[in-house]
């Protein structure tokens, strides 16, 4: 079960419905997560858990040619704003993943 912290601001937008997919940079901890696995998101104490409904997996151009950057960066005016954000997070990274989610029922 992957576990995804997340900073407040990300965790209230999957928590209101913002924000749908979780862009992660590929790391052991997560590299083997598939579809139908459920997901924790925590921020402090606070947890939310969603279902994997689909992985995206890539350089930064082909997550975001698969997956709208709105889902990803909902606050985001432009792809190159959610490309910028993404660099700031993972200054070093070369290869991703995105995680389609959806609630749990």
């Amino acid at each position: 079960m992957p576990l995804f912290m997340v900073k407040k601001e990300a965790f209230d937008s999957c928590r209101f419905g913002k924000r749908d997919v979780d862009l992660r940079s590929v790391k052991p901890q997560w590299k083997n997560s598939k579809v139908g696995d459920i997901a924790t998101i925590q921020c402090g104490k606070s947890l939310l858990r969603k279902r994997i409904t689909k992985v995206h997996r890539g350089s930064l151009a082909r997550i975001f040619k698969d997956v709208d950057y709105k889902r990803i960066f909902p606050e985001a005016s432009t792809v190159f704003e959610a490309v910028r954000a993404t660099r700031e997070l993972y200054p070093d990274a070369d290869e991703f993943m995105a995680f389609e989610l959806e609630d749990v029922v």
